[in-house]
């Protein structure tokens, strides 16, 4: 068995959000076998992230088969450059920071804040005047304020993400990498699903995905066919 704290930095961080909702998967990342390299996250991005993606953002699907042909290369070990790293990682996570913004929630608590203002005494003249009504005022008023957080929220984190990742991917820096890789999960997650037992399941779905890249590398340096 492995000692966890033998294990690469990138595969612990990797690892510990994958396992969060399944106990079971996490026994089971501890428990495996032989080599870990980083070559392995860019055979998991190419062969499971990027497919579960593309189902959740068929309106991205360009910018992330562009994304997978990257990782793709890079699990044979040809290494992109850093700007084309970035320049292909950029529009990608936008897409996935916006998807996974809590929209509702935020919609919901600026609308009411909008209410409270459109119906104060002091503003009705106003608000009649320009909008009719207070639930007009707070229609457009939250559809501005949340559309303005959402992508404040996106462009902050994206390209944040984008940098520190295009370096460590151009550098092939495992332990780079194990700075951003935890979050890039948790948005992955939030990008495909909405409830908790969606979540759980994208969760799931993704370790094991973990669990068969790995059986597919260590076939690949044995000879082995893995099915």
């Amino acid at each position: 068995m492995n000692d966890p704290i033998s294990m690469p930095r990138w595969w612990l961080a990797l690892t510990k959000v994958l396992c969060e909702a399944d106990s079971n998967a996490a026994l089971r990342l501890r428990q495996l076998r032989g080599q870990v390299p980083f070559q392995l996250f860019h055979l998991w991005q190419a062969d499971v992230v990027m497919p579960t993606l593309c189902e959740a953002l068929p309106e991205h699907q360009q910018a992330l088969l562009a994304l997978q042909s990257l990782h793709q290369r890079a699990a044979l070990g040809v290494i992109g450059r850093q700007g084309e790293w970035r320049a292909t990682l950029k529009p990608v996570l936008l897409a996935l920071y916006r998807k996974a913004y809590p929209y509702d929630a935020a919609y919901a608590k600026a609308h009411a804040s909008a209410m409270t203002y459109g119906l104060a005494p002091a503003n009705s003249a106003t608000i009649s005047e320009h909008f009719g009504d207070a639930e007009a005022f707070a229609e457009y008023y939250a559809q501005l304020n949340t559309e303005a957080a959402a992508a404040a929220f996106a462009q902050a984190h994206a390209s944040a993400n984008a940098e520190v990742s295009a370096r460590a991917f151009a550098d092939d820096d495992a332990d780079t990498c194990a700075q951003v890789c935890g979050a890039s999960v948790r948005v992955y997650v939030g990008a495909c699903a909405w409830s908790d037992e969606q979540r759980h399941a994208v969760f799931n779905h993704l370790a094991a995905g973990l669990e068969r890249s790995l059986a597919t590398l260590q076939s690949r340096s044995t000879g082995e066919r893995h099915e």
